[in-house]
């Protein structure tokens, strides 16, 4: 059984005919399009994109920067005069 990750569907056939609907659909949620009652594809609005492709960026940068907080010890002081 696939997992449906939206509370919103829009079938193939139904897709094809209005794509527009599918995209009114996708506000704050996903919209799954399903093809023989199994998940073929996600619609997702520009809003929606935004913030899962932030969320993302949040945390590779969070990542990145615990890995280097993690080797501030093994850092060297240097002046102004050293660069």
């Amino acid at each position: 059984m696939d997992t449906l990750l939206s509370t919103r569907s829009i079938g193939i056939s139904d897709l094809r005919e209005s794509p527009a609907r599918a995209f009114e659909q996708a506000d704050e949620t996903a919209v799954v399009v399903l093809n023989h009652n199994r998940p073929a594809g996600y619609i997702l609005s520009t809003r929606l994109m935004e913030a899962l492709l932030d969320q993302a960026a949040d945390r590779l940068i969070t990542s990145r920067a615990a890995a280097r907080v993690a080797s501030i010890k093994s850092a060297r002081k240097i002046t102004l005069d050293d660069l």
